[in-house]
Order: C-alpha cells, then sequence, then structure tokens
C-alpha cells in the first residue's frame, strides 16, 4: 500500500474519518470509491459533497476508485453540493449507493450508504472495506473498456430542490 494509513484510527463504526494530511490523504478516498463498488457489486454510485474546497479534493480520487473498479464500469453521478438527504434522494432515485465527502476545517468525512439508503457501517460492509484495504486487495481495472465514466448531474440537485425531494 503506497502512503499508508492508520486504518483503526480512520475507519469509525459508520464512517470514515480525519485529518487531512495527517491521518487522510486523498488516496484513500481511491482505495474506498474502488471498495465500495467492489463489495456492493455496483454498476454506479451518487456522490454529494459539502462544497468545501477540501472536501472537492477528495471527490476525485475518489471518483477515479469507483469507474476503476475491475470489470464493473461503473457510473459515478457527481450531483454536486448537499447534505445527506439531497444523497438520500439521489439514492432512491438513481437505485445506485451513495456517498458523502465532507470536511470541518482539516478534519475529512468520507459516508457511504446503501443502494436502500442506509449508512454502510461495522456490520454492513464496512469492515470489508476496511479489510481490502488492509491487505493491499484494493480492485483495479481488468481493461480499458470496462473503465467507467463520471457524470455530473445537477439536474438532481435542482429537482430535489424545486420538489422538496
Amino acid at each position: 500500500m503506497l502512503n499508508p494509513v492508520d486504518l483503526s484510527k480512520v475507519f469509525a463504526e459508520d464512517r470514515i474519518t480525519g485529518r487531512h494530511s495527517v491521518d487522510l490523504h486523498p488516496a484513500v478516498a481511491w482505495w474506498v470509491g474502488s471498495c465500495l463498488v467492489l463489495t456492493t457489486g455496483a454498476h454506479g454510485v451518487a456522490l454529494v459533497h459539502d462544497g468545501s474546497e477540501l472536501a472537492k479534493q477528495y471527490c476525485g480520487p475518489f471518483n477515479r476508485g469507483a469507474i476503476n473498479c475491475r470489470h464493473f464500469a461503473a457510473t459515478v453521478s457527481v450531483v454536486g453540493e448537499g447534505d445527506e438527504e439531497l444523497l438520500a434522494y439521489a439514492i432512491r432515485t438513481l437505485q445506485v449507493p451513495g456517498v458523502r465527502i465532507s470536511a470541518v476545517g482539516a478534519e475529512v468525512t468520507i459516508r457511504l450508504f446503501a443502494v436502500d439508503g442506509a449508512a454502510i457501517a461495522e456490520g454492513t460492509g464496512l469492515e470489508r472495506i476496511c479489510d481490502l484495504i488492509a491487505r493491499d486487495k484494493v480492485p483495479i481495472p481488468v481493461n480499458d473498456h470496462s473503465r467507467g465514466r463520471v457524470v455530473h448531474r445537477p439536474d438532481l440537485a435542482q429537482h430535489y430542490a424545486t420538489a422538496e425531494g
């Protein structure tokens, strides 16, 4: 594992969290994105962030990890800035798991959600993601045809705002 992190410190019960450049770095988001696609078998992921520059630094690597997971050719739908309610709306609409990346000061938090909207936590898949990273088993693409794509979906945020979810 390049740039290892103390996984026991950053993997909490229902989130991945730590101080940027101290506990976490953006490559962790890449690993998490790839492992989320693998463990859920998803062909898509909805992404919402809090709008902070630091959170956005983690979105790109998360996207690249998710779209580069083995043969899944996952599509990451970047909804944009919003809260967990917007993410829940995107998950319901797209029928895919989701992620919200946020930052307060230097503290970065990555929260994962299943296709049913429930938080992915210890006992529901987060430990599998941590284990894959710990064993350096982060999946990579099989070939170029298996690579997914990133699409920007501000229309979902606009619809949510006007329809109130």
